[in-house]
């Protein structure tokens, strides 16, 4: 799973953030006052004009310390109303319409069908929840102003702020109610959709042999089901798992002797889970055996996977902490993600091979080493025993305690190496880990709906704020425009990063003049510019240019950033200190949002 940063605990996040909030907050306050006093200068006069600013700001903040409850319910009740005579429930029926075809367009035979079937469900739902819920706000107030609708309510003590956050709460309702429904829908559909079983006939089974003709197990394959089959492997007694495929495994179990034997074949496994990874911190040693802050570069454009060399010492290598007994009492089971690259085709059907190894960091010794084959668009498997060997200086095989010998204070590396000579292997840091745990997928599909809970809920407040003061269409236009920048917010940080430390690997091409010339000249992204005057001057003027758009990205919110369906869909639990981050942004945005929609629509003086 992509996962460029360490998601922070929540608690170190937390003060950081609401510093970032309030300062980002003050200076989009100050600059609304100043336009402001402009707009009132020269109507009024410069003196007349602070007067006017700031007895608005004090009428402001007075109408929203006087909200009242009951009133926010009873104008949140007739929001709700509203949207039911809109018809707003008939996006359910659209959904179920796109459920009942995503049976025939969504592949069952794809490399990863959960991942897909997830992803359409998940996308699917967040896709309509948003926009229905951003139609009914940025629509209904200019409509009730046009028809003079509103008079009918500001002419009743009720405040101005009092009617925004109604509108918000109203239409949040009736998105919380179609998430939830659409939520229940499409768990159902995945969870049928992936179900499913193999049939393992007894002529498709042989019998494997010692030398002595004593028989130690069977192995044979699956009968065809949604576009695949599996390979089984069983011991002695007839136990044994199928390997692993488009992203599952089943359990198999014979039953009976001879050619009267049947096999019981267990659902799949591994499609829809919920994992609790235990990640390290990666490092490298390139061809020479040096140690190395990254990778080998083959040149993508996109640098999240950094790749080390066949047939030679480069090794890439994870430091893991925490390894206690107690939390891995029968082993470690490592899971892995390899990328490969190859600079010659060789036998594509048997994958690229490798060794992983344990080695102690206090004292450097060293587990044998566990062969690998590389696969693409699948996590391998590795259960380290507690007991194993190691390969003593004489060649011979000692075998040593897993806790006792290898882990010093819960730490312990695992190194990562190809074999073959003119191939590669590209890893990242999230893409070695020790699975740790499993959490329940309804509990984990569940948080995922609630990120899209979070990106209806400010798309919501978006929407009403721009109807406080614009037309429909145009607050319409205008609220689909701040999403469309707050997709790039994390782009615009990476890159103003990558510009500040000259670390090219972040963000490839350089800022927007470099960007430019880059084009002008037809130079790839991947090459770096000799370091003249001309260039040294473009990359400052660069940074100038990107200081304030990283200031004003902040601003933006990021719908993409507060989605988890990839957690979901990768199979990883969602953690928790995501979730309360998540929580407090989006509180943080529909605050402010609120706020400015309240002082807008007391500047219209609707009632008069």
């Amino acid at each position: 799973m992509v996962l460029e940063e360490e998601i922070p605990r929540f608690a170190a996040w937390i003060g950081p953030a609401v510093i970032r909030y309030l300062f980002a907050g003050g200076l989009v306050a100050l600059f609304a006052a100043a336009i402001a006093w402009c707009v009132q200068a020269v109507l009024h006069g410069p003196l007349a004009a602070g007067d006017r600013v700031y007895r608005g700001i004090l009428a402001g903040f007075a109408d929203l310390a006087g909200m009242s409850p009951r009133r926010v319910w009873a104008l949140a009740r007739l929001a709700v109303q509203e949207s039911l005579r809109r018809n707003v429930l008939v996006v359910l029926a659209v959904f179920a319409v796109l459920l009942l075809f995503a049976g025939w367009f969504l592949d069952p035979g794809s490399v990863n069908p959960g991942k897909l079937y997830l992803g359409f469900i998940l996308g699917a739902s967040n896709l309509l929840v948003c926009c229905v819920t951003l139609l009914l706000a940025v629509f209904s107030l200019p409509a009730d102003m046009k028809s003079r609708a509103i008079q009918t309510v500001t002419t009743k003590p009720v405040r101005t702020s009092e009617i925004v956050l109604g509108r918000i709460l109203g239409f949040a309702g009736v998105g919380t109610a179609l998430v939830a429904l659409m939520g229940l829908a499409g768990w159902a559909f995945v969870v049928r959709s992936v179900a499913h079983s193999h049939d393992v006939a007894a002529d498709d089974m042989v019998e494997v042999t010692d030398e002595s003709g004593a028989v130690t197990g069977f192995t044979g394959r699956t009968s065809l089901d949604r576009g695949h089959r599996h390979r089984v492997t069983l011991d002695a007694n007839g136990q044994g798992v199928a390997e692993t495929g488009q992203g599952h495994r089943h359990s198999i179990t014979r039953v009976g002797e001879g050619t009267k034997a049947t096999y019981d074949v267990g659902p799949a496994d591994g499609l829809l889970e919920a994992r609790r990874p235990l990640r390290g911190s990666l490092r490298f040693l390139d061809r020479d055996g040096r140690p190395s802050t990254k990778g080998i570069s083959v040149g993508a454009e996109w640098s999240y996977r950094q790749y080390i060399e066949g047939g030679t010492p480069a090794a890439a290598i994870w430091t893991f902490t925490g390894v206690t007994p107690e939390a891995f009492s029968d082993g470690l089971p490592l899971e892995m993600i390899v990328r490969v690259f190859r600079t010659h085709k060789g036998r594509i059907e048997e994958g690229i091979h490798g060794t992983v190894q344990l080695r102690n960091p206090a004292t450097n010794l060293r587990s044998e080493a566990f062969p690998i084959v590389a696969k693409e668009f699948t996590i391998d498997t590795l259960l380290v025993p507690r007991r194993l060997g190691t390969v003593l200086a004489d060649g011979e095989v000692k075998e040593i305690d897993l806790f006792t010998d290898l882990i010093a204070d819960g730490q312990v590396e695992v190194w990562l190496q190809c074999l073959e000579p003119g191939q590669y292997y590209g890893v990242a840091q999230a893409d070695f880990y020790l699975r740790a745990g499993e959490g329940s997928f309804a509990f984990n599909y569940a948080k995922s709906c609630l990120g899209i809970w979070f990106a209806m809920l400010v798309v919501t407040a978006l929407g009403v704020m721009f109807s406080t003061f614009l037309a429909g269409p145009v607050a319409l236009l205008a609220a689909l425009s701040v999403v469309l920048i707050g997709q790039f917010r994390e782009f615009i940080a990476r890159l103003f990063e990558s510009q500040v430390t000259g670390d090219a690997t972040i963000v490839p091409g350089g800022g927007p003049i470099e960007s430019l010339y880059r084009i002008a000249t037809q130079t790839s992204i991947t090459l770096e510019l000799d370091p003249t005057p001309a260039v040294q001057a473009m990359k400052a003027f660069d940074t100038v240019l990107l200081a304030p758009m990283r200031l004003a990205a902040g601003i933006f919110p990021s719908l993409s950033a507060l989605g988890t369906g990839t957690f979901v869909a990768e199979g990883f639990e969602i953690p928790f200190d995501l979730l309360a981050a998540h929580a407090a942004e989006t509180a943080g945005f529909v605050l402010a949002f609120l706020i400015a929609g309240a002082f807008f629509l007391k500047a219209r003086e609707v009632a008069s």
